[in-house]
């Protein structure tokens, strides 16, 4: 193989391991909104630890942004990896000459 072929190849590799993380990703962002939810009830029940629901909920929503923006940065990157990735390619063959 050539060396060009080797850049496509780790290309690929790269845009599946993204594809993989895409994955994990997803039931975790699933779990997230459902703990947000459950949250939510439990502040609107809560009356001996209103504090701590609360600062449960906030969690709840920073876990839940974090793993919905990993899930959308990593299939957009993913799929750019998979499918197309000249630009990469030519900035990684470039700088191989």
């Amino acid at each position: 193989m050539t060396k060009d072929e080797w850049i496509w190849v780790a290309i690929r590799i790269f845009g599946i391991y993204l594809f993989v993380l895409t994955v994990i990703a997803i039931p975790e962002a699933i779990g997230n909104i459902y703990a947000y939810i459950k949250m939510s009830f439990a502040v609107q029940d809560s009356s001996e630890l209103p504090e701590l629901a609360t600062s449960l909920k906030e969690a709840a929503i920073a876990k839940g942004f974090t793993a919905i923006a990993q899930l959308i940065l990593f299939s957009l990157v993913s799929y750019y990896f998979l499918r197309h990735g000249k630009l990469i390619h030519r900035l990684a063959s470039s700088g191989n000459t």
